[in-house]
């Protein structure tokens, strides 16, 4: 006798049943759009366009001044000899007239809101060693807390100031050339002038402290 045969479906055939690989790709594209986004906002710089702006706008008064940005940080660079006279730490009459309304500035900024503020004080490489100042560590020190107290004059708020002082151990530009001679006469003056600064940093607040693993007690 003749058996029938078996009636198959599509899918045990073989036909058709393609769809789930187009709807596998649409996932797939969504996916690698999601981790595009992601990493793009991770690289992104840190918004420093507010400031920036101020600068373009009042560029006259802040000709020395320089304005750089990381990811995590807006870097403001204020000229030492603008600030201090040589071998000093009082902060001169000039710099506090043009400090003053750019950290007004600063204040109203929201994508500074919540920022810490460092200030970072650099010496050149020349020697200093009086009874105020044994060494270029006490005077970068000390110009970084006077800026730090006129921060605070301004109203910046105290728990989020912090200073830090590294001498002449991080010069912006190097005493050397390229051929590894040291640098003399106005090539010298030049790097040593970079290097004598004080920068505030605008930095993003770190990660709580309850999302860290404790490793040691």
């Amino acid at each position: 006798m003749a058996t029938r045969p078996l009636l198959r479906n599509r899918e045990e055939t073989g036909q058709g049943g393609g769809e789930w690989v187009l709807t596998f790709a649409d996932l797939m594209a969504l996916l690698f759009s999601f981790f595009a986004l992601l990493t793009s906002l991770s690289t992104a710089p840190k918004n420093c366009n507010g400031l920036a702006k101020y600068f373009e706008e009042n560029r006259r008064l802040y000709q020395n001044f320089e304005l750089r940005n990381s990811k995590l940080e807006c870097v403001i660079t204020l000229p030492s000899d603008f600030l201090f006279r040589s071998g000093e730490d009082a902060l001169q009459r000039r710099a506090l007239r043009r400090l003053e309304p750019l950290f007004q500035r600063v204040k109203t900024l929201k994508e500074h809101e919540r920022d810490l503020i460092l200030v970072e004080g650099h010496t050149d490489n020349v020697p200093i060693r009086t009874r105020r100042f044994p060494s270029n560590w006490e005077l970068s020190s000390a110009r970084a807390t006077n800026v730090a107290a006129f921060l605070r004059r301004v109203g910046l708020p105290e728990d989020r100031l912090s200073i830090r002082a590294y001498a002449d151990q991080r010069p912006r530009v190097p005493y050397d050339d390229e051929l590894g001679q040291r640098l003399r006469g106005r090539q010298l003056r030049a790097a040593r002038e970079r290097n004598r600064r004080v920068e505030i940093i605008l930095a993003n607040p770190p990660t709580g402290i309850e999302e860290y693993g404790l490793l040691f007690k």
